[in-house]
């Protein structure tokens, strides 16, 4: 065997094999589904103070199966949150109490029952086995700039809102803050 060809080839065979568009790695990117892991509301445009998470009391109401996630296009961002819960609890929500399919609430001196699938169907859910399911989606149009995020939200009609804020990722942890006109909202996400 001829070992100065073999000598002559082999380095060919490794910088064939080598990326020649190899640029590091990609710049974060929103584009995708994230699941939110808080969301905190502050009562200011400065993110001071106490917070309220909002994510734990949607938790505390639809119990630990409620998931919020946002899912992110080039221009869009779609939110959507899921969760069920019993007859029971929707009726103990209402400050209720469950009879078979109805819920008795009363209000001073006045007392009035609902079935329970019509408190389900007033608040957008499906009732189906004593369980209501309940799924919400929210559509938005969003720039970014830079580490700067606007978002806004009913683009296009009298009542659209805009909301500008910044956003980074970490170590797949999306942080996304943004104040509206008298509030802050911090976002935290994950893949």
């Amino acid at each position: 065997m001829n070992y100065k060809l073999l000598l002559l080839i082999l380095p060919l065979m490794f910088f064939a094999c080598e990326d020649a568009t190899d640029e590091g790695p990609a710049d974060p990117t929103l584009v995708g589904m994230w699941t939110v892991t808080s969301a905190l509301e502050y009562a200011n445009t400065d993110c001071s103070g106490a917070a309220e998470n909002t994510l734990d009391s949607m938790k505390a109401i639809f119990g630990s199966s409620a998931v919020f996630s946002i899912d992110f296009t080039e221009t869009t961002m779609t939110s959507s949150f899921g969760g069920s819960m019993t007859a029971e609890e929707l009726c103990g929500m209402m400050g209720g109490t469950l009879d078979g399919d109805s819920c008795g609430v009363s209000f001073g001196t006045i007392s009035m029952n609902f079935p329970v699938d019509s408190l389900c169907f007033e608040m957008g859910g499906s009732y189906a086995n004593s369980e209501c399911s309940i799924n919400f989606t929210d559509t938005a149009d969003y720039t970014i700039d830079g580490d700067a995020i606007t978002i806004t939200f009913d683009a296009g009609t009298d009542s659209s809102e805009v909301d500008a804020g910044t956003w980074a990722i970490e170590n797949d942890v999306l942080t996304i803050n943004t104040t509206s006109d008298s509030s802050c909202t911090k976002l935290t996400m994950s893949k």
